[in-house]
Protein backbone atom coordinates (compact mmCIF):
# COMPACT_ATOMS: atom_id res chain seq x y z
CA UNK A 1 0.00 0.00 0.00
CA UNK A 2 2.96 2.32 0.49
CA UNK A 3 3.45 2.65 -3.25
CA UNK A 4 0.11 4.39 -3.67
CA UNK A 5 0.02 6.30 -0.38
CA UNK A 6 0.38 10.08 -0.65
CA UNK A 7 2.05 12.31 1.94
CA UNK A 8 -1.19 12.81 3.88
CA UNK A 9 -1.64 9.02 4.03
CA UNK A 10 1.89 8.55 5.36
CA UNK A 11 1.45 11.26 7.99
CA UNK A 12 -1.83 9.70 9.08
CA UNK A 13 -0.56 6.13 8.89
CA UNK A 14 -3.47 4.93 6.76
CA UNK A 15 -5.03 5.06 3.32
CA UNK A 16 -8.59 6.37 3.05
CA UNK A 17 -10.69 4.45 0.54
CA UNK A 18 -13.44 6.03 -1.53
CA UNK A 19 -16.00 4.57 0.89
CA UNK A 20 -14.34 6.50 3.74
CA UNK A 21 -12.84 3.37 5.28
CA UNK A 22 -9.35 3.87 6.72
CA UNK A 23 -6.82 1.07 6.17
CA UNK A 24 -3.75 1.00 8.41
CA UNK A 25 -0.55 1.06 6.36
CA UNK A 26 1.26 -1.21 8.79
CA UNK A 27 -1.18 -4.02 9.51
CA UNK A 28 -4.11 -3.39 7.10
CA UNK A 29 -6.59 -3.12 9.96
CA UNK A 30 -9.73 -1.41 8.70
CA UNK A 31 -11.81 1.34 10.30
CA UNK A 32 -15.12 1.89 8.54
CA UNK A 33 -16.62 5.36 8.35
CA UNK A 34 -19.67 5.75 10.57
CA UNK A 35 -18.84 2.85 12.89
CA UNK A 36 -17.83 3.27 16.54
CA UNK A 37 -14.70 1.57 17.90
CA UNK A 38 -13.54 0.99 21.48
CA UNK A 39 -10.32 2.75 22.46
CA UNK A 40 -8.67 3.16 25.85
CA UNK A 41 -10.37 6.51 26.40
CA UNK A 42 -13.82 5.12 25.57
CA UNK A 43 -15.48 4.99 22.15
CA UNK A 44 -14.42 6.72 18.95
CA UNK A 45 -15.33 7.06 15.30
CA UNK A 46 -13.02 5.78 12.56
CA UNK A 47 -10.56 8.71 12.35
CA UNK A 48 -9.97 8.90 16.09
CA UNK A 49 -9.86 5.11 16.42
CA UNK A 50 -7.28 4.90 13.63
CA UNK A 51 -5.17 7.57 15.30
CA UNK A 52 -5.31 5.68 18.59
CA UNK A 53 -4.48 2.39 16.83
CA UNK A 54 -1.40 3.77 15.05
CA UNK A 55 -0.20 5.37 18.29
CA UNK A 56 -0.71 2.40 20.61
CA UNK A 57 0.05 -0.51 18.27
CA UNK A 58 2.68 1.00 15.97
CA UNK A 59 4.22 3.70 18.16
CA UNK A 60 2.80 6.59 16.15
CA UNK A 61 3.13 7.40 12.43
CA UNK A 62 6.65 8.85 12.76
CA UNK A 63 8.15 5.83 14.50
CA UNK A 64 6.17 3.39 12.38
CA UNK A 65 7.34 4.98 9.15
CA UNK A 66 10.98 5.04 10.20
CA UNK A 67 10.75 1.47 11.50
CA UNK A 68 10.65 0.40 7.85
CA UNK A 69 14.22 1.69 7.57
CA UNK A 70 15.53 5.18 7.02
CA UNK A 71 17.06 4.11 3.71
CA UNK A 72 13.54 3.75 2.29
CA UNK A 73 13.12 7.48 2.86
CA UNK A 74 16.52 8.17 1.29
CA UNK A 75 18.11 8.91 4.68
CA UNK A 76 21.64 8.14 5.72
CA UNK A 77 22.16 6.58 9.14
CA UNK A 78 23.20 9.89 10.70
CA UNK A 79 20.31 11.77 9.05
CA UNK A 80 17.87 9.26 10.49
CA UNK A 81 19.38 9.71 13.95
CA UNK A 82 19.17 13.50 13.72
CA UNK A 83 15.60 13.31 12.50
CA UNK A 84 14.60 11.07 15.42
CA UNK A 85 16.23 13.44 17.91
CA UNK A 86 14.53 16.47 16.33
CA UNK A 87 11.18 14.72 16.49
CA UNK A 88 11.66 14.09 20.21
CA UNK A 89 12.29 17.80 20.83
CA UNK A 90 16.00 17.42 21.55
CA UNK A 91 17.92 20.71 21.44
CA UNK A 92 20.86 21.29 19.08
CA UNK A 93 23.42 21.20 21.89
CA UNK A 94 22.11 17.83 23.10
CA UNK A 95 21.98 16.46 19.55
CA UNK A 96 25.61 17.49 19.08
CA UNK A 97 26.50 15.47 22.17
CA UNK A 98 24.50 12.47 20.91
CA UNK A 99 26.47 12.61 17.67
CA UNK A 100 29.69 12.09 19.56
CA UNK A 101 30.63 15.59 20.59
CA UNK A 102 30.02 17.37 17.30
CA UNK A 103 29.57 21.14 17.22
CA UNK A 104 26.16 22.82 17.22
CA UNK A 105 26.97 24.27 13.79
CA UNK A 106 27.27 20.70 12.49
CA UNK A 107 23.79 19.98 13.81
CA UNK A 108 22.44 23.13 12.16
CA UNK A 109 23.98 21.97 8.88
CA UNK A 110 22.19 18.65 9.23
CA UNK A 111 18.92 20.48 9.85
CA UNK A 112 19.49 22.66 6.79
CA UNK A 113 20.25 19.63 4.62
CA UNK A 114 17.12 17.83 5.84
CA UNK A 115 14.96 20.85 4.96
CA UNK A 116 16.60 21.01 1.53
CA UNK A 117 15.95 17.30 1.08
CA UNK A 118 12.26 17.83 1.89
CA UNK A 119 12.08 20.69 -0.63
CA UNK A 120 13.72 18.56 -3.32
CA UNK A 121 11.32 15.69 -2.57
CA UNK A 122 8.29 17.96 -3.05
CA UNK A 123 9.66 19.20 -6.37
CA UNK A 124 10.34 15.65 -7.53
CA UNK A 125 6.82 14.54 -6.58
CA UNK A 126 5.37 17.41 -8.61
CA UNK A 127 7.56 16.60 -11.61
CA UNK A 128 6.72 12.90 -11.49
CA UNK A 129 3.02 13.66 -11.21
CA UNK A 130 3.25 15.87 -14.30
CA UNK A 131 4.98 13.08 -16.19
CA UNK A 132 2.32 10.55 -15.15
CA UNK A 133 -0.50 12.88 -16.14
CA UNK A 134 1.15 13.81 -19.43
CA UNK A 135 0.99 17.49 -18.46
CA UNK A 136 4.68 18.18 -19.00
CA UNK A 137 4.36 18.30 -22.78
CA UNK A 138 5.83 14.82 -23.10
CA UNK A 139 4.24 12.10 -25.14
CA UNK A 140 1.91 9.68 -23.45
CA UNK A 141 3.18 6.18 -22.85
CA UNK A 142 3.33 4.14 -26.00
CA UNK A 143 0.25 2.08 -26.75
CA UNK A 144 0.19 -0.87 -24.39
CA UNK A 145 2.82 0.70 -22.16
CA UNK A 146 0.39 2.07 -19.61
CA UNK A 147 0.24 0.05 -16.40
CA UNK A 148 -2.94 -1.67 -15.34
CA UNK A 149 -4.48 0.14 -12.37
CA UNK A 150 -5.58 -1.83 -9.34
CA UNK A 151 -7.65 -0.66 -6.35
CA UNK A 152 -5.59 1.46 -3.99
CA UNK A 153 -6.48 -0.82 -1.10
CA UNK A 154 -5.01 -3.96 -2.69
CA UNK A 155 -2.45 -5.24 -0.16
CA UNK A 156 -0.09 -6.78 -2.71
CA UNK A 157 2.19 -4.04 -4.06
CA UNK A 158 5.30 -5.60 -5.56
CA UNK A 159 6.39 -6.81 -9.01
CA UNK A 160 3.37 -9.15 -9.13
CA UNK A 161 1.13 -6.10 -9.33
CA UNK A 162 3.11 -4.49 -12.16
CA UNK A 163 1.75 -5.36 -15.59
CA UNK A 164 1.00 -3.33 -18.69
CA UNK A 165 -2.47 -3.11 -20.17
CA UNK A 166 -1.21 -4.97 -23.26
CA UNK A 167 0.18 -7.80 -21.13
CA UNK A 168 -3.08 -7.95 -19.17
CA UNK A 169 -5.05 -8.20 -22.42
CA UNK A 170 -2.89 -11.17 -23.44
CA UNK A 171 -3.61 -12.89 -20.12
CA UNK A 172 -7.35 -12.36 -20.59
CA UNK A 173 -7.20 -13.69 -24.16
CA UNK A 174 -5.53 -16.88 -22.92
CA UNK A 175 -7.62 -17.46 -19.81
CA UNK A 176 -11.09 -16.18 -20.67
CA UNK A 177 -13.68 -17.53 -23.08
CA UNK A 178 -17.10 -16.50 -24.27
CA UNK A 179 -20.19 -17.43 -22.29
CA UNK A 180 -23.89 -17.28 -23.11
CA UNK A 181 -25.26 -13.78 -23.55
CA UNK A 182 -21.91 -12.29 -24.55
CA UNK A 183 -20.43 -12.54 -21.06
CA UNK A 184 -17.12 -14.26 -20.31
CA UNK A 185 -16.07 -17.30 -18.33
CA UNK A 186 -12.74 -18.56 -17.01
CA UNK A 187 -11.45 -21.41 -19.16
CA UNK A 188 -8.04 -21.54 -17.51
CA UNK A 189 -7.20 -20.47 -13.97
CA UNK A 190 -3.50 -19.47 -13.97
CA UNK A 191 -0.95 -20.42 -11.34
CA UNK A 192 0.97 -17.15 -11.45
CA UNK A 193 -0.29 -14.58 -8.97
CA UNK A 194 0.31 -11.75 -11.42
CA UNK A 195 -2.10 -13.37 -13.89
CA UNK A 196 -4.67 -14.15 -11.19
CA UNK A 197 -4.76 -10.46 -10.28
CA UNK A 198 -5.50 -9.56 -13.90
CA UNK A 199 -8.52 -11.88 -13.96
CA UNK A 200 -9.75 -10.73 -10.56
CA UNK A 201 -9.52 -7.13 -11.72
CA UNK A 202 -11.63 -7.98 -14.77
CA UNK A 203 -14.19 -9.88 -12.68
CA UNK A 204 -14.49 -7.00 -10.22
CA UNK A 205 -15.68 -4.78 -13.08
CA UNK A 206 -18.87 -6.87 -13.24
CA UNK A 207 -19.94 -5.18 -10.01
CA UNK A 208 -21.46 -1.75 -10.44
CA UNK A 209 -19.76 1.06 -8.52
CA UNK A 210 -21.75 2.81 -5.80
CA UNK A 211 -23.95 -0.24 -5.34
CA UNK A 212 -24.05 -2.81 -2.55
CA UNK A 213 -24.80 -6.50 -3.07
CA UNK A 214 -26.00 -9.32 -0.86
CA UNK A 215 -23.95 -12.51 -0.78
CA UNK A 216 -26.50 -14.40 -2.93
CA UNK A 217 -26.29 -11.60 -5.50
CA UNK A 218 -22.49 -11.83 -5.52
CA UNK A 219 -22.71 -15.60 -6.01
CA UNK A 220 -25.19 -15.18 -8.85
CA UNK A 221 -22.72 -12.96 -10.70
CA UNK A 222 -19.76 -15.30 -10.11
CA UNK A 223 -21.38 -18.70 -10.76
CA UNK A 224 -21.43 -18.45 -14.58
CA UNK A 225 -17.80 -17.35 -14.61
CA UNK A 226 -16.17 -20.24 -12.77
CA UNK A 227 -17.30 -23.45 -11.13
CA UNK A 228 -15.46 -22.74 -7.90
CA UNK A 229 -17.10 -19.35 -7.47
CA UNK A 230 -16.56 -19.44 -3.69
CA UNK A 231 -12.79 -19.34 -4.23
CA UNK A 232 -13.16 -16.45 -6.66
CA UNK A 233 -15.26 -14.57 -4.12
CA UNK A 234 -12.66 -15.20 -1.42
CA UNK A 235 -9.85 -13.93 -3.68
CA UNK A 236 -11.83 -10.81 -4.57
CA UNK A 237 -12.20 -10.00 -0.88
CA UNK A 238 -8.67 -11.05 0.10
CA UNK A 239 -7.10 -8.78 -2.49
CA UNK A 240 -9.58 -5.96 -1.79
CA UNK A 241 -11.18 -5.84 -5.21
CA UNK A 242 -14.43 -6.21 -3.32
CA UNK A 243 -15.10 -5.19 0.27
CA UNK A 244 -17.81 -6.29 2.64
CA UNK A 245 -19.27 -5.60 6.03
CA UNK A 246 -17.91 -7.76 8.87
CA UNK A 247 -21.19 -9.69 9.12
CA UNK A 248 -21.27 -10.33 5.35
CA UNK A 249 -24.57 -8.51 4.94
CA UNK A 250 -23.29 -6.22 2.17
CA UNK A 251 -20.61 -6.34 -0.52
CA UNK A 252 -19.36 -3.58 -2.82
CA UNK A 253 -16.68 -2.99 -5.43
CA UNK A 254 -13.58 -1.06 -4.38
CA UNK A 255 -12.66 1.68 -6.84
CA UNK A 256 -9.26 1.78 -8.54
Amino acid sequence: MFDIADVDDLVRGAIREDSGTLVCLYCAKRFEAGLVYPIEAGLALADRALEDHVATVHGGPFSALLSRGGERAGLTEIQEKVLRLLASGTKDKEIAAELGGKSESTVRNHRFNLRRKASEARAFLALFRLVEEGAAGTAREAEGGALLEYPASMPLRDERAVITEAEAAAVEARCLGKAAGGAFRIVFWPKKQKEKLVLLNRIALLFAPERTYTEPEVNEILMPIYGDYVTIRRYLIEYRFIDRKPDGSAYWRVKA
